[in-house]
């Protein structure tokens, strides 16, 4: 009995320790980009855009998106997405392929209400203007 309790207890903690590797910030980003890549980590981003904003089922590709955006536009979407939608019919045509809509601060999307004052949403945007190519 105690070998087998001793068996089950090891296994715990050698399991313990081979949990999924912690994301590591892309190279190069100066203060701002990686404090915005910290924001981009806790409010769950990579869940639907994926760890490189590659993008996945749920949600686009955030990569290069310096072309389209401004950092205060980016700033003005992540504070209320169903407005900027509404009003570019660009990003209209792009949300019609998700299923999942893009929460905003003020939503109940868990993990993300509360968690993003303006000055992060500034250093998240800051962070995705940052051009990834794959």
């Amino acid at each position: 009995m105690f070998a087998m309790i001793a068996g089950i207890s090891c296994a715990v903690v050698i399991g313990g320790g081979c949990g999924a590797a912690q994301p590591t910030p892309p190279p190069g980003l100066n203060e701002v980009q990686l404090s915005g890549w910290r924001v981009y980590v806790d409010l769950d981003c990579a869940v639907c855009h994926g760890e490189n904003r590659e993008g996945k089922r749920s949600a686009p590709p955030i990569t290069n998106i310096s072309e389209n955006w401004t950092a205060d536009q980016l700033v003005s979407y992540l504070t209320d997405p169903n407005a900027m939608v509404k009003s570019n019919p660009r990003l209209a045509y792009r949300a019609e392929k998700y299923a999942i809509g893009m929460p905003k601060v003020s939503g109940k999307a868990p993990g993300y209400a509360g968690k993003a004052s303006e000055d992060k949403l500034r250093n998240l945007a800051e962070f995705l203007m940052v051009d990834i190519r794959p």
